[in-house]
């Protein structure tokens, strides 16, 4: 619309950008969803100007909408018979082209519209919104565009249609506006002062909500809310995430900490097995934080408007006995613009007419006010749904793209890493690098984008993907070195080389590493180095243990081979078979009988459309069983031994897998290399075990859920395939078995089967997803007593988190006197986890201490520190003090740096199941 009111003479400058893609990219022939056509052209054919007929165009949209409710209200209501009536006189007395004859069906028209709605009618609360994807079919380039596109057009609506309303969510697409297109950032600012562009969500993406981890979703909303306070003057009251596939059953206590109370998502109406019960709800988390929740009835992110849209949603709202009020969310996504004039045009019309649900263009925010004010007023009880919203559908995406998973776990556990050590040394006067950290830290975060981190995107953005990592990995190490540097420094004694390490881990720990520095008990490897131990203190430094006394044999028969250990005896069979585990504290056969450990399997994996979204239950009746071609033995211990297994897949595809059994673990653990080239197949691998349980546990963010072994109903049945972190767990009165992994998301438990999925190979839309080489490792770990008493948290963690080498490629000596084996922090109850230290974002003398409770138990926790605390707070998830924490000091005053500090200082606090922890440590 370049004037509303142009004049003779007048000139404007009209700018057209094209892109070598269309809506939802360039697809080659054979599809929505088919590869993008690197030699796909787009020809500019037309460009027209137009004058608006605003008579004409009035009519059109009364009689669009009179239309509407003649089709879409039941015949059995007088108002559909009535609509019906309006459009017969109107075409009556209108002729194209008679100008004189508008005004006479404009005059039918409007009466018919004129008519209003009694008080009690339902009332639903509309918003404008773009839905676009970060990144999917196109890449984040392309996004940025989109944009600025987008959203410019809702600006200019906004000033024809008083009315509007238009949301926005992600801040990082926020964030590209400032830079990329900042005089369109200034218009949105000024924009939100008039209450037309509302920035909405609060997270820095709309992430996965399956993948990330627990400190992974505190950082989407930190720098999210962050963002939106500092540019637009105030956090978002909403959670905002239309489209992702399934809800931790954390996410109430984070949106909570991060200052919101409300949740909107409409993705569960896709479950293909079970319809939610519920639109509008309280949605109970794993801590017992609750939330409002609002699912939009007319189940779309996207909708025209219509009359349809409009009485389906009223029609299909679940909860009509408690609520007069839903939302629905309008607007072309995905670079279609957002919400069009003809969707404004009828909400104009639809806004109080007799026949249909009020529609208000609202806020989010308003509506959820009005949700709130009813479910408090009802004497009834409120819906209420506890646990995770679990998606019965996008299974797949707990695997495809096996690189995106790896890369992110890596870089979650490398920037902690970089944290903790950033942390501590700041108190010595080294400088925390926030501007970087921050930089690396959203590289990650932009990656755990819903359509991203799933595998669900084109090539091309997993050539960003891959970019980003590569950059998290280079100067994010770069960052560790130089703060490694700050504790150590060069050194040599007698000639010796010391080794050091730093466990980043809030309990005592000992461990196998690769040194250059030979004992008198160290094991020589092939490449030169020696496995050597470090038992090492809660959050602190260590050398290698001068003594090892346990024993890891491996020996050969005619029948088998057979790897011991303290703790396990393993067997296999000349093929390669693993036939038995005996774990010798309970005496107990880990394995089932006449069933082989460790089996691959191959399964067809045919989706009905969502190629790399999907896996479908009837994948699991067409199975193969792989069986090794070889077998040998390659390490003879005395500290570690190991056998490797050669797997011929197809005359493409192969596994090489090096099998480990150490003196110090009680685990076997398996290092595996795939060369991958298969078509629509599925890797995975299963333990077929002697436990019995109706239930199977897996490691969630900050937490653990159960879920179902059987498929005794159709919501047991659906969860077929699930989601889980570091590790799953089958468990008895006393004794269970574990299945923990370094890179891998995807999980089954059938019947007494723990099962791991490790590789698809989709087509579409990117038809070379996951093919080459694949590098990752799992573990069995047969224990005593069910997942409490394993601790299965704490191990989860230690396979995750191998200690930090400080010096052993340099000569170095600790630069602090006293500061190995000396804990910077340590908790004294063994449910309790410092999973995050860093330095508070606005304030240089204070340090955010992060814990959380692993295991589903409350009590008293006693946090004690050898660093100068001054005082304690604790606070929300944004870092806004909460409550003062007292803490005491043993030893003499506090001192001023980590050099001279003696002291041990204390606190305590109270703390319940999976609570998860934010302390804001104070010093001088």
């Amino acid at each position: 619309m370049p004037s509303e009111k142009a004049t003779a003479g007048e000139q404007y400058i009209l700018y057209i950008e094209m892109a070598c893609n269309g809506m939802f990219g360039n697809p080659a022939s054979g599809g929505f969803l088919s590869p993008p056509d690197p030699d796909l052209s787009f020809t500019l054919n037309v460009v027209e100007l137009a004058v608006l007929d605003k008579q004409v165009w009035d009519l059109f949209w009364d009689f669009d909408v009179i239309l509407g409710m003649a089709k879409e209200l039941p015949d059995e209501y007088s108002k559909s018979w009535q609509a019906v009536t309006a459009l017969d006189s109107i075409m009556n007395v209108v002729y194209p082209g008679d100008r004189s004859t508008y005004e006479l069906g404009k005059r039918i028209s409007e009466k018919f519209l004129s008519s209003k709605n009694g008080e009690s009618k339902h009332v639903i609360n509309a918003s404008g919104h773009c839905h676009i994807d970060t990144a999917w079919l196109w890449t984040y380039s392309e996004t940025r565009r989109k944009c600025a596109r987008s959203w410019s057009s809702q600006l200019t609506y906004a000033e024809k249609y008083k009315e509007h309303v238009f949301v926005a969510s992600q801040a990082q697409q926020h964030f590209w506006m400032k830079e990329n297109y900042p005089g369109l950032f200034q218009r949105m600012k000024a924009g939100k002062e008039k209450g037309v562009f509302l920035p909405t969500g609060g997270t820095w993406v709309e992430m996965d909500c399956n993948i990330p981890s627990g400190e992974s979703f505190i950082r989407q909303f930190l720098y999210g809310q962050r963002f939106f306070e500092e540019e637009y003057g105030e956090k978002c009251t909403e959670f905002w995430l239309p489209d992702t596939f399934g809800y931790s059953s954390q996410l109430p206590q984070i949106v909570k900490g991060a200052g919101m109370e409300y949740f909107l998502t409409q993705k569960l109406s896709w479950n293909l097995i079970n319809k939610f019960p519920h639109n509008s709800f309280i949605w109970k988390g794993l801590d017992g934080t609750e939330v409002l929740c609002h699912f939009p009835p007319a189940d779309t992110y996207c909708a025209s408007v219509s009359v349809e849209e409009v009485v389906y949603t009223e029609k299909n709202f679940k909860n009509k006995g408690i609520s007069n009020n839903t939302t629905l969310l309008f607007g072309l996504g995905d670079g279609g613009g957002g919400p069009q004039m003809r969707m404004l045009e009828r909400l104009r019309r639809m806004n109080d007419v007799d026949g249909l649900p009020k529609v208000q263009l609202t806020t989010p925010h308003n509506f959820f006010q009005k949700l709130k004010d009813e479910f408090g007023a009802i004497e009834t009880e409120v819906p209420l749904w506890s646990g995770e919203l679990y998606f019965e559908l996008h299974r797949g995406t707990y695997t495809t793209h096996a690189a995106v998973k790896y890369g992110n776990r890596k870089s979650e556990f490398l920037l902690r890493n970089l944290e903790i050590l950033s942390s501590i040394s700041s108190l010595n006067g080294y400088d925390y690098n926030r501007i970087e950290i921050e930089r690396l830290w959203k590289l990650v975060l932009l990656n755990q984008f819903h359509d991203v981190i799933p595998g669900t995107s084109i090539g091309h953005v997993y050539t960003d993907t891959n970019e980003h990592y590569l950059d998290v990995s280079v100067n994010g190490s770069k960052l560790l070195s130089e703060v490694k540097s700050r504790f150590f420094r060069e050194h040599s004694i007698g000639g010796l080389v010391p080794s050091y390490f730093f466990n980043s881990l809030s309990w005592d720990r000992s461990e196998i590493v690769s040194t250059n520095l030979e004992t008198e008990y160290s094991q020589k490897l092939d490449d030169g180095n020696n496995l050597c131990v470090v038992t090492a203190p809660s959050l602190s430094f260590s050398s290698i243990d001068l003594q090892f006394n346990k024993l890891a044999t491996v020996d050969q028969n005619d029948t088998s081979i057979i790897m011991k250990n303290e703790f396990l005896t393993v067997e296999f069979t000349l093929d390669g078979n693993l036939t038995s585990i005996i774990h010798h504290e309970t005496n107990n056969e880990v394995i089932e009988n006449n069933k082989y450990g460790n089996q691959f399997v191959i399964f067809d994996d045919v989706p009905f459309f969502w190629d790399a979204w999907d896996v479908m239950i009837y994948h699991n009746q067409k199975r193969k069983n792989l069986m090794p071609s070889s077998i040998q033995i390659k390490e003879t211990g005395h500290i570690r031994v190991s056998v490797e297994i050669i797997y011929n897949i197809s005359d493409k595809s192969k596994i090489t897998q090096t099998v480990y059994l150490d003196a110090l673990h009680d685990y076997i653990e398996f290092d595996t290399v795939v060369d991958w080239y298969e078509d629509r197949k599925f890797l995975k691998v299963e333990f077929p075990v002697n436990v019995s349980s109706y239930n199977a546990s897996y490691s969630t963010q900050f937490g653990n859920v159960q879920r179902p072994t059987h498929c005794n109903t159709s919501w047991d049945m659906a969860k077929f395939e699930v989601c889980g972190h570091h590790w799953a767990d089958i468990s008895e009165y006393n004794f269970g078995v574990a299945l923990m992994n370094d890179c891998k998301y995807g999980y089954a438990c059938e019947n007494n089967t723990l099962r791991l999925s490790l590789l698809r190979s989709p087509k579409r839309p990117d038809d070379n997803a996951d093919m080459g080489v694949h590098t990752f490792k799992y573990a069995l770990l047969p224990h005593k007593f069910g997942l409490e008493g394993a601790n299965l948290p704490k191990r989860g963690y230690e396979f995750n988190v191998p200690l930090v080498s400080i010096s052993d490629d340099s000569n170095s000596f600790p630069l602090i006197e006293g500061l190995l084996n000396s804990s910077f922090f340590q908790v004294d109850q063994e449910n309790l986890m410092i999973d995050t230290i860093k330095l508070a974002e606005d304030d240089d003398k204070a340090m955010i201490v992060r814990l959380w409770e692993t295991l589903g138990g409350r009590g008293t926790c006693h946090l004690s520190s050898s660093l100068p605390i001054a005082s304690a707070n604790r606070c929300n998830l944004l870092e806004e003090d909460d409550e003062f924490l007292p803490f005491e000091l043993f030893g003499d005053v506090p001192v001023k740096s980590i050099e001279q500090n003696t002291s041990n200082n204390q606190l305590s606090f109270k703390y319940s199941p999976f609570e998860i922890i934010s302390i804001k440590l104070h010093f001088e």
